[in-house]
């Protein structure tokens, strides 16, 4: 009896346990949250959930004491404020805040959610289906080798949705098929990213840039500091 009391209390210990991780990792409303962007460490609860997902011990992946962990006010598409977390290079952690500060306060621009990426399993596919806003991931560039600017915690890509990547006749996500034509490109469309517009313009203040002005590719969802 007492081995099965025993069992019964680890079992809901460990559900409790998930349940906190996933809380932690989760976009909430904040009625009365901040209205700046607040850094600082990564959280060992979300450090574990990130092992194997968004960090891998394989691939040489920042360093945890190389990235911090940014919680940042935004308005989502339903015009409510919330509070999303996103984890960048500490080291341009202060530009990323001010960023995200300057598209909070002018008030006009809508991200529909801002989750780890971690809670896509890491599965970047999966997180821009569901027109994620999501920012470091320590993989490759598709298809590639090659580490990407995610992957270095110098990456920001933002409503993917309606700001797909788009190469060729290859559009992703494959939902902003609907977005890929500069002529379908309007400013009434929610969440869209457009040239010189409140978040490019104040990407590009900080020195970041902008895959929306990329020749051979377009990447309208993505911002990086080393412009890849």
């Amino acid at each position: 009896m007492m081995q099965l009391m025993r069992q019964t209390m680890q079992t809901s210990l460990r559900r409790a346990s998930a349940c906190l991780l996933w809380l932690a990792m989760t976009s909430v409303p904040y009625a009365k949250g901040p209205t700046k962007t607040e850094s600082g460490p990564i959280p060992d609860a979300i450090w574990q959930v990130m092992q194997g997902r968004s960090w891998h011990a394989d691939l040489p992946c920042p360093a945890r004491d190389k990235l911090v962990l940014l919680t940042v006010p935004y308005i989502d598409f339903d015009s409510k404020p919330k509070s999303g977390q996103l984890i960048v290079a500490k080291e341009h952690a202060d530009a990323v805040a001010k960023v995200f500060d300057q598209i909070f306060a002018d008030g006009t621009f809508r991200i529909e959610r801002m989750e780890l990426i971690d809670k896509f399993d890491g599965d970047d596919d999966a997180s821009m289906a569901a027109n994620n806003t999501s920012a470091f991931n320590c993989r490759y560039v598709g298809g590639t080798t090659t580490l990407s600017a995610h992957a270095l915690g110098i990456a920001i890509d933002i409503n993917p949705v309606p700001n797909p990547f788009v190469k060729g006749t290859r559009t992703f996500p494959s939902a902003g098929k609907a977005y890929d034509e500069p002529n379908e490109r309007k400013p009434h469309i929610v969440g869209i990213l457009l040239k010189d517009d409140t978040v490019v313009s104040a990407f590009k203040a900080q020195g970041w840039k902008w895959g929306g002005d990329w020749s051979s590719s377009k990447d309208y969802q993505h911002f990086s500091q080393n412009g890849r």
